[in-house]
């Protein structure tokens, strides 16, 4: 099985073999979309993540913003060839939040979950170098659905038993929600197993590839998903401690809701992947 691995990875570039090489190597993830192996070398260990070619430039580029304010890993190489995009990141000290020894926890896992979503909005956004706001994101959806794709199972998560329904909900609420948009870093992808902690204190992100100056709600969604996704049980008490952790000020149901919308026609946590026809 490892000679088989090996001889898959054969097609990376040079500089990326460079860190094959003696390596001790475990996979993390192996997917359609992307593969992730941990690399442990003699002087430290580095996470390599692989994707078909063009699709990691935004994820370089807010890792990059995000480390030099302290809230994701250190980008060691970023190259993009013919085939594929090659992503080498520092690691961070201690386990995603989705892991089983945090979900044991749920009250204090959703506090550190809601605490670290706080932080990351409350990083200035000056010089961010994506933008990701609803009005870009509601014109994907537009194209989207016009193109006739929809995530089935966010149809349900939000009620919907049709995209028809559920896109002209989206466009009645658009112009209130969109004038009120706020600019703050977003995560993008904002779930627990994207969430680095250790000893309920959030160390980092990762994945941000779907981030920059946006509306927090969208954030917001995203958690209240994972949080359902993830723990399962008691959710509508784990909802109002995650709002109220994070700052019920801040948060708007309508926004959340409208963010849902545009979740079910921007794609599974903003990649394009749609779970049947409808």
């Amino acid at each position: 099985m490892a000679d088989k691995m090996r001889a898959a990875w054969a097609h990376y570039p040079e500089e990326i073999q460079g860190f094959l090489q003696g390596a001790d190597i475990a996979v993390v993830k192996q997917k359609t979309r992307s593969v992730v192996l941990r690399l442990d070398r003699r002087e430290e260990s580095v996470f390599l993540k692989v994707t078909p070619k063009g699709q990691m430039r935004e994820e370089a580029r807010m890792t990059e913003y995000l480390s030099r304010r302290g809230a994701c890993p250190r980008v060691i190489l970023y190259r993009s060839d013919g085939t594929g995009d090659y992503l080498i990141t520092s690691r961070v000290a201690g386990s995603d939040a989705a892991a089983e020894a945090c979900l044991r926890y749920p009250e204090r896992l959703t506090d550190a979950f809601a605490e670290g979503l706080s932080a990351l909005h409350d990083v200035d956004p000056e010089g961010c170098p994506v933008v990701n706001g609803l009005a870009e994101m509601a014109s994907r959806a537009d194209r989207n659905y016009r193109e006739g794709r929809a995530d089935r199972s966010l149809l349900l998560y939000m009620g919907y038993a049709d995209a028809d329904t559920a896109y002209r909900d989206l466009i009645a609420m658009y112009e209130t929600c969109e004038d009120r948009t706020d600019q703050v870093v977003i995560h993008g992808d904002y779930c627990l197993p994207n969430v680095i902690v250790r000893d309920f204190k959030v160390q980092g992100y990762i994945d941000v590839g779907y981030g920059g100056v946006g509306d927090r709600h969208y954030d917001l969604f995203w958690g209240l998903w994972s949080l359902r996704y993830n723990l399962r049980s008691d959710f509508d008490r784990i909802a109002d401690r995650f709002l109220e952790t994070y700052g019920r000020a801040k948060a708007d149901k309508d926004r959340i809701r409208f963010c849902g919308l545009i979740s079910v026609f921007n794609g599974f946590r903003g990649q394009d992947y749609y779970n049947g026809p409808l």
